[in-house]
């Protein structure tokens, strides 16, 4: 018939751990013993620590600046920036040096020196921690450099040649570093001198070239030009009048008689005519009305006429009237020749004056891109040599270590007990999953077993109360039996915890 079960009980589990308790006393204590001996047979692992802290700089940063960059506040640059640094100083090159020096795994002959310098880079890890408490933190100047090695001994002496590695990686990169910086101003300031070298040759062939036209001398040409002008008006007032006074010493000397004895011959008394005519002419006319061309032609002619007449008597002129104004007139003569040339010297100077006026916005323009530009380069220079001051500071700082500085707080020293593996994790798991297994099967057993195990199971077949029960009852035999069962039982877990304790004995 099918009969509706009833909820269980506690007393129907402490039934059913006293029927199936022998799986408990052997699944457990086996489970137990299997952890401990798999905790102590596993070969133990020991970590060296050793705390590194970047220590700032003995001088105050606005007293001089650092030409190495600073870290990263963020904790993700921060993490990526500190295994890039692990990854830098534990090169292949460093890490063979360290095996060189002390042989981190001597158990391991086959392995060669490359392979173990691998090794060591797989066996080691860093991370930031607090500098009191050493304890794992996101951001801090300090970080631990572990090291894992089976001998404590050995991950000791071996964790703190890792950190002498990254104090001396330190101190040698940030001097290469403010070095490199300083080498590189010292070229940008060489090429900048060489450019303002440049720059000031070509200046000062612009002066050279338009040195007049250029815009501070705009003041300077336009007085110029108005001097010039006010010159030059009076160069022509004084040609002019040096002109009259030609014409009427050349009318007074044809006028007069070069010889003493000699008449005034009609040639002399037309050419004394006709120069009056002309002077009338120039007061009334200007140079180049006809009348004034035509007179001054005559007089030409008649000059000419007495000149070949003079020259055919052979006789010199001896009058000293003559001789007198024929003296004057030489001197007027020149004066007019030097005026002319004034005349043209201020013509020039006007003309160049009027030029450098007229070329001034131009050459202003490109002056003013040529000064703008050599401006910027002394700028920058300046700029450079200001840099350069900073960077030889910070060089000797670097170089005598006061600048930032990586600083040892905690020495590595051999570890007192193992780091791996978690023996007391492996037994408590072993605890935990032999209760879970023993409890398991002890509970499949007992569900798939049909038996009636007491009053209730009857009363729940059979629908009805029973008057009573007869306990089970064990023969010499049964007993026996048992007490063999849990004898041997006894003697096996006993022979198991004695193979264990020895094991855990000889491991140590």
């Amino acid at each position: 018939m099918n009969v509706a079960e009833t909820g269980r009980t506690i007393g129907d589990y402490k039934g059913l751990l006293r029927r199936r308790r022998r799986y408990l006393f052997t699944i457990i204590p086996a489970s137990l013993l299997i952890a401990v001996f798999v905790a102590y047979v596993l070969p133990p692992k020991y970590r060296a620590s050793g705390t590194i802290m970047l220590e700032d700089s003995s001088l105050p940063q606005n007293m001089v600046a650092t030409t190495v960059t600073q870290e990263d506040d963020n904790p993700d640059r921060a993490a990526q920036q500190l295994e890039l640094l692990r990854r830098k100083v534990m090169t292949k090159e460093s890490l063979l040096q360290v095996v060189k020096q002390i042989d981190p795994y001597p158990n391991l002959g086959n392995m060669s020196p490359a392979q173990k310098a691998n090794e060591i880079l797989e066996d080691s890890s860093i991370e930031r921690v607090d500098p009191l408490t050493f304890q794992p933190v996101e951001q801090s100047k300090a970080f631990s450099l572990h090291y894992i090695n089976p001998d404590p001994e050995l991950a000791a002496v071996v964790d703190q040649k890792l950190v002498d590695l990254f104090v001396t990686f330190n101190q040698r990169t940030r001097a290469e570093a403010s070095r490199e910086a300083y080498q590189f101003l010292e070229a940008q300031a060489k090429q900048l001198e060489q450019e303002m070298d440049a720059s000031e040759r070509k200046l000062a062939q612009f002066k050279a070239k338009y040195g007049d036209a250029l815009p501070d001398a705009e003041g300077r040409n336009l007085a110029g030009e108005d001097r010039t002008r006010r010159d030059l008006d009076t160069l022509q007032h004084d040609i002019i009048q040096a002109e009259q006074q030609e014409a009427q010493f050349q009318l007074q000397l044809a006028s007069i008689s070069p010889s003493l004895v000699g008449a005034v011959s009609d040639w002399n008394k037309e050419l004394a005519k006709t120069r009056g005519e002309l002077a009338e002419a120039e007061q009334k006319y200007t140079p180049e009305h006809p009348d004034v061309k035509r007179l001054r032609r005559a007089v030409a002619d008649l000059l000419a006429k007495g000149a070949g007449a003079g020259s055919a008597s052979g006789a010199a002129p001896d009058n000293p009237d003559y001789l007198a104004i024929q003296s004057q007139l030489t001197g007027v003569r020149r004066q007019v020749s030097s005026l002319r040339a004034q005349e043209a010297q201020a013509r020039a100077s006007l003309g160049l004056f009027e030029k450098n006026l007229a070329t001034a916005p131009n050459v202003e323009r490109e002056y003013t891109q040529i000064a703008r530009a050599h401006e910027n380069l002394q700028n920058s220079y300046a700029d450079v040599q200001n840099k350069m001051k900073n960077a030889a500071l910070a060089q000797s700082l670097e170089t005598e270590a006061r600048g930032e500085r990586f600083t040892l707080l905690r020495a590595a020293a051999p570890p007192s007990k193992p780091y791996s593996p978690n023996r007391l994790g492996i037994i408590l798991l072993g605890a935990v999953l032999g209760c879970g297994i023993a409890f398991g099967i002890a509970a499949a057993v007992d569900a798939s077993d049909p038996t009636l195990r007491g009053s209730n199971d009857l009363q729940i077949i059979m629908q009805t109360n029973a008057l009573g029960s007869i306990p089970k009852l064990l023969n010499p035999r049964d007993l026996r039996r048992q007490r063999f069962a849990w004898a041997s039982a006894l003697v096996g877990f006993t022979a198991a915890a004695l193979f264990v304790a020895a094991t855990v004995l000889a491991r140590h």
